[in-house]
């Protein structure tokens, strides 16, 4: 019997739990940070869901969050002096701190790779500051304190039918 378009036919999902912290201001995949499935059709369309917990040194309107597929960078090219991205960060506070209060954000992305070998999804940034540092799963201060908190970061990935 033939899949109704738009069925859920698997999920895989993943967390990141320890911390990982990084200078660098280019993509970069985070260390440890990626999900593998195996499309069973070249039809399908994988769903990718991501949510990071973090803190930089950098204002947090500088990041850009993205996903790779295997090396193919999914978002937006970069165009001219442009950054390129799925999503940029969402600021949820309003006085600067970059010492103790992480940002969380959530992207997605559907993804038709046209393939039924095994592909790994990981998630990225990347900052037009020339400096600084990002911090995945804890703030930038990582004091054992009640004011400097830890968090757990995932990604879903859905095959759905096409």
């Amino acid at each position: 019997a033939a899949i109704s378009t738009g069925k859920v036919l698997q999920v895989v999902s993943t967390k990141k739990t320890d911390t990982f912290s990084t200078t660098s201001a280019s993509m970069v995949d985070i260390t440890g940070f990626s999900a593998s499935i195996t499309p069973s059709s070249t039809s399908s369309k994988i769903l990718i869901q991501v949510c990071v917990f973090y803190e930089g040194t950098t204002p947090e309107q500088e990041y850009l969050w993205d996903i790779y597929r295997d090396s193919t960078k999914l978002g937006s090219p970069k165009v001219g002096s442009r950054g390129g991205g799925i999503a940029s960060a969402a600021v949820v506070h309003t006085a600067a701190n970059q010492d103790s209060t992480p940002e969380t954000r959530f992207y997605q992305f559907v993804d038709s790779p046209s393939s039924t070998s095994a592909i790994t999804y990981a998630a990225s940034y990347n900052t037009s500051a020339t400096s600084g540092s990002l911090h995945l799963n804890r703030t930038v201060t990582d004091t054992d304190g009640g004011n400097y908190e830890r968090g757990v970061s995932s990604i879903i990935l859905q095959e759905i039918a096409g």
